[in-house]
């Protein structure tokens, strides 16, 4: 299938969220040439996975989306913690869980950074974008159909949810 490939890239990265976008971003910044495709037709609408520890934010800082994050983070700003409940929020029993994250700010003599309260719908477009604008080709609405690996890589099958146009891929690494 290497002869026949539509697209040759050293990295194929399967999947567009968090985990792909990060990637994404950074083969971006250490210049290597990739094509991420996400089967959904976009970055995600659902406030998942909201708590960015420091480390995280220690290397989207060095990746330059720091501030972008941080900007997106600020309708959360106010929120102070995680308040669980047994039943409803009226009424019934509930405690904090987490009611401040970092109260005498103690990460600043370890970090340059900290924590930051981010929905996971507010930072996919922020990785997405920078990617993008470093280069990386990112193409959701694109399924992997198939994949096989032999000794010099891997030759995969991905097809264009929106128009039906199935392509081969050839890479090196796949992800």
């Amino acid at each position: 299938m290497e002869e026949h490939a539509d697209v040759r890239v050293p990295v194929l990265v399967v999947g567009g969220s968090l985990v792909g976008l990060s990637t994404s971003l950074f083969l971006s910044r250490h210049g290597i040439r990739h094509l991420l495709v996400e089967k959904h037709a976009g970055t995600s609408v659902h406030p998942r996975g909201r708590g960015i520890n420091a480390r995280t934010m220690e290397l989207f800082r060095t990746a330059g989306v720091e501030p972008a994050i941080r900007k997106e983070a600020s309708a959360l700003e106010a929120n102070q913690g995680i308040l669980q409940t047994q039943s409803s929020l009226v009424g019934g029993e509930h405690k904090w869980l987490i009611k401040a994250v970092d109260p005498s700010n103690a990460l600043k003599k370890f970090s340059p950074t900290g924590w930051c309260l981010c929905s996971q719908n507010n930072i996919e477009p922020v990785l997405a974008a920078q990617s993008r604008a470093q280069g990386a080709d990112v193409r959701f609405a694109t399924e992997l159909m198939s994949f096989d690996q032999d000794e010099t890589g891997v030759s995969a099958v991905v097809k264009d949810r929106e128009t039906g146009e199935h392509l081969t891929v050839r890479a090196d690494y796949l992800i």
